[in-house]
């Protein structure tokens, strides 16, 4: 028997259009709003409480997007798995994403106490932040395990295939496993990832920029792309991962994600 060729690019492209996506966003956008994004960041890391509120709300909103894009995504991606006869998945490639949520759902934690103390629940101290105490430091880190667990619960989800009773809400029509269904599942997934992608090149400029009082060298330029590398599969690949379950084993997979870092550092090369 002839073995049967794998196509150079999947049958499902909706990861491979969100990496086309991101190659224009690196190349026209993001080099253009990176430096107020930072300005964020910096002032949220500083006494600027308001600032701090604004980023950590943000996070809340693309966290809460994530996971309810997670929730969704399993109808339409078991649907379609279960075609192949393969609906089951290795999630060792979800192993990136631990570092990046955990910093995400810190953000959330320490808004919840920023909002406790506005409400007058916890002593305010300098700045307005509210005060640090043990029941507070235990509450947060209970919140972002919460979180972990929810983010845990629903990629373990998108291995299991569908009940009998989830086939017959399928077909009956239900939303979930149209269209519209998956595209409120992309669309909060895409917008978690997009976040991270413009904190990521903030990084690969920091990381790639080398100091006036500073010799370039061949040798340190490659140092600075290997970390951002690094940096890159932190802020960018394990976001992606959950189209990975349909596209990893296509060569033009991996072509696609190579341009997407690429365009984000030839810039700086």
């Amino acid at each position: 028997m002839s073995k049967t060729n794998r196509p150079f690019l999947p049958v499902n492209r909706q990861g491979i259009a969100l990496d086309a996506l991101v190659i224009l966003l690196n190349i026209f956008l993001f080099p253009f709003v990176t430096a107020r994004i930072a300005n964020l960041f910096d002032e949220s890391f500083k006494d600027n409480a308001e600032a701090f509120k604004t980023l950590a709300g943000l996070m809340l909103l693309i966290l809460g997007g994530r996971l309810f894009g997670l929730y969704l995504k399993r109808f339409s991606l078991q649907s379609r798995l279960e075609k192949s006869g393969q609906t089951a998945f290795p999630l060792y490639f979800f192993i990136l994403n631990t570092p990046v949520f955990i910093f995400t759902a810190a953000f959330v934690a320490v808004l919840l106490s920023s909002v406790a103390a506005d409400f007058g629940m916890v002593e305010k101290g300098y700045g307005g932040r509210p005060k640090e105490s043990q029941a507070l430091a235990l509450a947060g880190v209970f919140a972002i395990v919460i979180l972990m667990c929810l983010e845990i619960y629903f990629l373990y989800r998108l291995t299991k295939p569908l009940s009998e009773a989830e086939k017959q809400m399928r077909a009956k029509g239900d939303w979930r496993f149209d269209l519209k269904g998956e595209l409120v599942a992309d669309f909060g997934l895409f917008a978690y990832l997009i976040v991270w992608q413009v904190f990521y090149n903030q990084t690969a400029a920091i990381l790639l920029t080398i100091p006036e009082n500073v010799t370039e060298t061949v040798g340190l330029k490659i140092f600075g792309v290997c970390l951002t590398f690094v940096c890159f599969l932190l802020f960018y690949l394990s976001p992606r991962a959950v189209f990975l379950i349909e596209d990893r084993k296509h060569l033009g997979t991996w072509l696609f994600i190579l341009i997407v870092f690429l365009s984000s550092i030839v810039r700086y090369i």
